[in-house]
C-alpha cells in the first residue's frame, strides 16, 4: 500500500485520491486494482474521496468493492468498458458511486454492474447512493442486471438507499430486489423504503423486479420508483413485476407496441397488495393477481365525457347521470358476433371503474363487432343521449349505433360514422321508450391496429343514474349494500359514536363505540 508521502506531489491532496497516481492507465488490460487502490488508501488514510477524470476509457476486468465512507466520483467524460463475467462494483454501507459511462462490452457477462448486500445492515442516516450514471450492455445477449440489491439471510436488510439520474440500457433487469425466503418471523430479511428516481430504462427485458414477500420475514416494502420513463423495445417483456407491499410506481411506458406479443406491460403477483401505480397503461396490460393494488391511468381518469349541447360542462361526475352504470347487470348485455376481445370484456364499460377497459385487435369491416344492449324487460323511459368513449388513440374507423324504439320493431339509425376520427362519440338519440341499442364497430384510426372501449354510457330526462353517491356529495340513486361485517357509524350530537347493525330477524341494532 503506497505511503502518501511517498506519492508524486501532484497526488499528494489529502481529500482526493486520483486513481491515476495508483496506475490506472487506458492503455492497461484491467484498472480495477489501481481503483481499489485507490480506495483500500482512502480507508487506511482516512480520505473521502477517489476520483476518475479526463477524457478517457479504463477497461475493468475484476470486481471493485466501493468501501464505507468512500465516495467514487467520475467525470462525465469517462467510460469504463466492463469485460469478462463479474459483479463490477459493490457498494458497502456509506458508500456512493456518481456520474460516468459504464459500458458491458463482452457477451458472456451476465452479473450485477452494481451491487447490494443486505449483511452491510444499510438504514436509516446512511450515505449509500449513487447517482448520474450511465449504465449500457452495448452486446446484444441482453444479460445482466444494472443495479441490483439482494437479501438473503437473517438480519440482512437494506433501507433508505438513494438511487437518482440513472440511464440503463439493454440488460436482462434494469433495478432488481429481491430478498431469499425466510421461514422465522424472528430473524427476517428486509429491503424497504429505498428510493429510486429520474431513471431511464431502454431495451430491457425487464425493467423493474421486486421479489420477494409483502410481509416479514422476507419482506419488500415502501420502495418508491418516481419520475421513470421506459422505452420498450421487441426484446421488452415485463415493465414492471412485483411480489411485495405499499410501493409506490410514477411514470411513462413508450411503445409498448414494439413488444413481441401484445403485452402485458406490468405485473402484480398474488402475492401483492397495496401497491400504487401511475402511469400512462390502461387495465388491460396491467395483470393484477393481488390485493388493493391501485393503478392509475390519466387516458382514462381525466377524459371527460360532453353530453350534446352542453359542451364544457361535464355531466358525468360521480356517474349520477350516467343510467347505463352497471348495466351489464341490470340488464342484457352481449356481443353478437365479430372477434373476441383480446383483453379486458364488456362488463368494463358499464362499471364505476373508467380505467377498465375492453379491448379488440385488427376487427375488418366484413367481420364488425356488434354488441346488443336489451332492456325489454325494463325499457328506458325518455333516453336523450347515448355515448361512447374510446381509448386515447385506439378509435374503431366506422361505427354505427342503432336503436329499437317499440318490442321487436325496425332499428332507426343514430349514428353513422364510416370514416370515424374521434375519441368520444355521442349520438342524439331521441326515445321515449326505448328497448335496444346496437353498436357495430370495426377498423382502426392507427397503425397499432386495434380499438378499446372504455365506458358506453347514456342519459335520460325521466330517469335517474344507477350509481352509488357521487363524490360530491348529494342525493344517492340505488341501492346501498354493505359487505358482511361491515357496518354504518353515526356521531350524535354530543359526539358519540355509534355502530349500526342488523341481525338475522332483520332488527336493527346500535352500540356505542
Amino acid at each position: 500500500m503506497a505511503d502518501p508521502l511517498n506519492l508524486p506531489e501532484d497526488c499528494q491532496n489529502r481529500n482526493v485520491a486520483n486513481i491515476d497516481c495508483f496506475g490506472a492507465d487506458p492503455n492497461l488490460a484491467d484498472n480495477s486494482p489501481a481503483i481499489q487502490a485507490a480506495i483500500d488508501y482512502c480507508v487506511d488514510n482516512n480520505y473521502s474521496k477517489v476520483v476518475i477524470t479526463g477524457k478517457k476509457q479504463y477497461t475493468l476486468s475484476t470486481p471493485i468493492i466501493i468501501k464505507q465512507n468512500v465516495h467514487l466520483e467520475i467525470d462525465p467524460t469517462v467510460t469504463l468498458i466492463v469485460k469478462g463475467n463479474f459483479q463490477v462494483f459493490e457498494l458497502q454501507k456509506d458508500a456512493s458511486l456518481s456520474g460516468g459511462t459504464i459500458e458491458v462490452v463482452d457477451n458472456s457477462f451476465n452479473s450485477s454492474v452494481i451491487f447490494l448486500s443486505g449483511a452491510q445492515q444499510i438504514e436509516i442516516h446512511n450515505h449509500t447512493a449513487i447517482s448520474n450514471i450511465n449504465i449500457i450492455n452495448r452486446t446484444t445477449t441482453y444479460q445482466g442486471i444494472a443495479i441490483h440489491l439482494y437479501c438473503n439471510k437473517a438480519w440482512d436488510f437494506i433501507s433508505f438507499f438513494k438511487a437518482s439520474s440513472l440511464q440503463i440500457t439493454n440488460f436482462h433487469t434494469a433495478l432488481y430486489l429481491k430478498t431469499e425466503k425466510l421461514s422465522n418471523v424472528d430473524t427476517p430479511c428486509w429491503i424497504n423504503a429505498n428510493s429510486f428516481e429520474s431513471i431511464f430504462i431502454d431495451g430491457c427485458q425487464y425493467g423493474i423486479e421486486i421479489v420477494g414477500s409483502s410481509d416479514l420475514p422476507y419482506e419488500i416494502s415502501g420502495n418508491t420508483f418516481t419520475g421513470i420513463q421506459v422505452q420498450s423495445r421487441k426484446q421488452t417483456k415485463k415493465v414492471i413485476r412485483c411480489s411485495g407491499a405499499y410501493n409506490i410506481f410514477e411514470g411513462i411506458i413508450w411503445d409498448t407496441y414494439r413488444m413481441d406479443d401484445p403485452p402485458l406491460v406490468i405485473e402484480f403477483s398474488s402475492t401483492s397488495h397495496h401497491n400504487y401505480l401511475s402511469s400512462n397503461q390502461v387495465s388491460t396490460s396491467i395483470l393484477d393477481r393481488g390485493q388493493y393494488n391501485r393503478c392509475t391511468s390519466p387516458h382514462e381518469e381525466s377524459l371527460q365525457v360532453y353530453p350534446p349541447l352542453a359542451l364544457g360542462k361535464a355531466h358525468l361526475v360521480g356517474n349520477q347521470d350516467d343510467i347505463l352504470v352497471n348495466a351489464n347487470v341490470r340488464y342484457a348485455v352481449r356481443q353478437l358476433s365479430g372477434k373476441a376481445p383480446y383483453g379486458g370484456n364488456i362488463n368494463n364499460c358499464f362499471n364505476l371503474l373508467d380505467e377498465q377497459s375492453v379491448n379488440y385487435l385488427d376487427v375488418p369491416s366484413s367481420q364488425p363487432v356488434v354488441i346488443e344492449m336489451d332492456f325489454t324487460k325494463q325499457p328506458i323511459k325518455m333516453l336523450n343521449c347515448f355515448g361512447i368513449y374510446f381509448g386515447w388513440n385506439e378509435s374503431p374507423s366506422r361505427v354505427l349505433i342503432e336503436y329499437q324504439q317499440s318490442l321487436n320493431g325496425p332499428w332507426t339509425v343514430a349514428k353513422n360514422l364510416p370514416f370515424n376520427a374521434g375519441n368520444t362519440v355521442i349520438s342524439e338519440a331521441r326515445a321515449e321508450t326505448l328497448y335496444k341499442v346496437k353498436l357495430t364497430l370495426s377498423g382502426y384510426t392507427q397503425g397499432h391496429k386495434r380499438f378499446r372501449i372504455n365506458r358506453i354510457f347514456a342519459r335520460s330526462s325521466l330517469q335517474q343514474g344507477a350509481a352509488w353517491l357521487p363524490t360530491t356529495g348529494g342525493a344517492l340513486y340505488g341501492d346501498l349494500e354493505l359487505q358482511k361485517g361491515k357496518a354504518v357509524t353515526m356521531a350524535s350530537p354530543n359526539g358519540t359514536k355509534w355502530k349500526v347493525t342488523i341481525n338475522d330477524q332483520g332488527q336493527i341494532i346500535t352500540t356505542k363505540l
